[in-house]
């Protein structure tokens, strides 16, 4: 995101392509979701309960800028250097599907293409037996991914109305949060049945497998209206670097939903981050691979919690895209769920035991199922022109992709030298805060 664009590429072009007035179908909707719920499954299992005893077995004497003895700053290491490649894609494959004119359509080819290299990812990395190894099939895993999300979050404005977006937004958030659980369950599963590497391997293996199978209906549904080539915009280097910024000065609203989303997800990402050394190191429960039984596994815990988080995400998520749409009115959605995100984060700041660690799940839950629903409707609803909306998405995941890349840093730091997890989650309940004030900023929805 830029405050300006060079004169010489501002958008000046006509619209090619028409907002959409057409209500999608049950069908479309169950696609997309399903579509939705694979392509997340591919990081949550790795990211919720796969990648963490990985690293942890791998970093005794690490090599190269590796540590020897920080498990911690390993996973920190290859979270951070993964979501640069993932950041700098984001935008980018948006903006490629926008100008894309194929038989299949702006979008198809972009997430069947990436849905294949996210699977080979996935197996690479569960293969992997160094920290070197995990973090190049990982950075190569987080760049496929957007391939897949850019385009697939486009279709939404590319083919539902303004008045249907909040249900689809609510499906949205279901299929994100169902993800979650599903990919969390899988890696579980599979480190429960099949003892150390091996039940990692699985897992990825698992997860790999799961994405490729729920993503096959939509990438063969030919939903799309191909764009005709006399429609597609000429390709100039300068445009393509503009994929990168919107003028915030000409959109302003579009600036302040970044903003918006940005400050909450990083609220979440940095809280999240380290939940399986939290679970192990602080609430207490019992090492994956301790020798003797006994105890709730760490793993276990996390399965629990984001079994628990998901019922109360499912109880607002579809609801709140519901109302949103009958009231007409967005922002005060963000607001209160911010809210609530920020008194989970402070119950997991001062009280770190497993119970009231699962009564802020339910609080998160509830608060992040308002918020992603209603959130990425609010977010369809600033951007700037229907024949870009690969690309403006594309900036809107940045807001997601880039703290992605901060919360390793931010966490690393304020858990290794500013106050521990009690630090962590109070800052992370600071920032969600202030991104339900500045929700306020936006104008031009109510």
């Amino acid at each position: 995101m830029s405050v300006s664009p060079p004169e010489s590429v501002a958008p000046t072009a006509p619209q090619r392509v028409a907002a959409p007035t057409t209500r999608a179908s049950r069908g479309w909707i169950t696609m997309f979701t399903l579509a939705y719920v694979g392509i997340n499954i591919a990081w949550s299992g790795p990211t919720q309960v796969l990648m963490s005893p990985q690293v942890e077995r791998l970093t005794d004497g690490a090599p190269w800028f590796f540590s020897a003895t920080s498990k911690e700053t390993n996973l920190a290491v290859i979270g951070f250097v993964a979501g640069i490649f993932a950041l700098l894609s984001t935008p980018l494959w948006g903006a490629l599907s926008d100008r894309t004119a194929s038989r299949w359509g702006r979008r198809t080819p972009w997430m069947a293409g990436g849905m294949v290299v996210v699977a080979a990812g996935l197996v690479a990395t569960g293969f992997a037996q160094s920290l070197p190894a995990v973090l190049l099939s990982w950075v190569a895993m987080q760049t496929a991914i957007n391939a897949v999300i850019s385009p697939l979050s486009a279709s939404v404005p590319d083919h539902v109305p303004v008045a249907q977006r909040g249900v689809v937004s609510g499906w949205y958030g279901f299929a994100y949060t169902l993800a979650v659980v599903t990919g969390t369950a899988l890696g579980t599963v599979a480190t429960a049945v099949w003892a150390g590497p091996l039940g990692i391997t699985v897992g990825y293996l698992l997860c790999a497998a799961t994405c490729v199978l729920a993503m096959l209906p939509f990438v063969f549904s030919r939903w799309e209206t191909p764009l005709a080539p006399v429609d597609r915009p000429p390709f100039r280097f300068a445009e393509l670097l503009a994929c990168y910024w919107v003028d915030v000065r000409r959109y302003p609203d579009f600036g302040w939903a970044w903003l918006t989303r940005f400050l909450a997800t990083l609220s979440t990402a940095t809280a999240l981050f380290y939940l399986f050394y939290y679970l192990q190191d602080e609430v207490g429960l019992t090492r994956d691979d301790a020798a003797t039984g006994g105890g709730l596994r760490v793993s276990d815990g996390v399965l629990v919690l984001t079994v628990v988080y998901a019922l109360s995400v499912f109880v607002t998520v579809v609801l709140a895209g519901v109302i949103s749409d009958r009231v007409g009115r967005r922002r005060v959605f963000v607001s209160a769920s911010a809210l609530f995100i920020s008194v989970a984060t402070l119950l997991m700041a001062f009280v770190p035991s497993f119970p009231v660690t699962v009564l802020a799940a339910v609080i998160l839950g509830l608060g992040t199922g308002v918020f992603t629903s209603v959130d990425f409707a609010l977010v369809t609803e600033v951007l700037p022109a229907a024949e870009s909306n690969g690309k403006d998405i594309g900036i809107i995941n940045l807001a997601i992709a880039l703290p992605n890349v901060l919360s390793p840093v931010v966490a690393a730091v304020m858990v290794n030298s500013l106050g521990g997890y009690t630090g962590l989650y109070l800052l992370s309940g600071a920032l969600s805060v202030l991104a339900g004030v500045l929700v306020y900023r936006i104008k031009g929805v109510a």
